[in-house]
């Protein structure tokens, strides 16, 4: 899915204190066996790590103070011309 990976694309992004101050970014993903770009503005940020319970599968969160978030928002599709 091409949000899902533009989601993943967005986390690699060097990633702000908060989510306001965030470097939008344009982030353009070519759908594989298509003629389509899809064009999304992506941002990255720090944000406090969940408290999680210890019973839960995510223990691993513990260990962590902060984790990478991101968002992104779609510009477009744009189709490309091979001749």
């Amino acid at each position: 899915m091409p949000r899902q990976a533009a989601l993943k694309a967005a986390r690699t992004l060097d990633p702000a204190p908060s989510e306001e101050e965030a470097d939008r970014t344009t982030l353009r993903l070519r759908e594989k066996g298509t003629k389509k770009v899809h064009e999304y503005e992506g941002w990255a940020w720090k944000d406090s790590a969940p408290e999680v319970d210890e019973a839960d599968d995510d223990f691993w969160l513990n260990d962590l103070d902060d984790i990478t978030k991101a968002n992104v928002s779609k510009q477009g599709i744009e189709y490309i011309d091979e001749e």
